[in-house]
């Protein structure tokens, strides 16, 4: 009698293991984390420090490239200067971004991708708060 009541409790307990690793599984595989679509995109945006990519289009073929840069500092700052890969300055006049806002620029004659299908952006802005310089820097993928 004994050992049919422990046979029983050993096999109902690795029952509840298993259906807990399934049901972690389910949810997982709900939220796309198997989805290897997912982690490789051609659109990819980021490496900023100080602002936030909201959305960008970038065109090796015609050779320019629009971004949208959200300020995520929480203080405003005033935007001297983008540059996408090899372009000029993409701004006409300095912008003032306030906390948690967006500003876009356009370039053009971006050149050639620096490594892949992706160009370096380079963002100037001062701080309204300390009246200082600074750069943050990140990357565009291209089509």
């Amino acid at each position: 009698m004994r050992k049919g009541q422990s046979a029983l409790e050993y096999l109902v307990t690795y029952g509840w293991a298993i259906l807990a690793i399934v049901i972690v599984a389910a949810i997982l595989w709900y939220f796309g984390v198997f989805n290897p679509s997912r982690f490789t995109s051609s659109h990819q945006c980021g490496g900023f420090a100080d602002f936030q990519c909201i959305d960008y289009n970038a065109s090796t073929s015609a050779g320019t490239a629009s971004i949208i840069l959200g300020n995520k500092l929480g203080t405003p700052l005033n935007v001297t200067s983008v540059t996408i890969g090899s372009s000029s300055n993409c701004l006409t006049a300095s912008e003032l971004i306030g906390a948690n806002q967006q500003a876009s620029a356009s370039c053009t004659g971006i050149g050639n991708p620096q490594s892949g299908n992706t160009y370096n952006v380079t963002v100037v802005f001062t701080s309204t708060q300390s009246g200082l310089q600074h750069t943050d820097t990140g990357f565009i993928g291209a089509s």
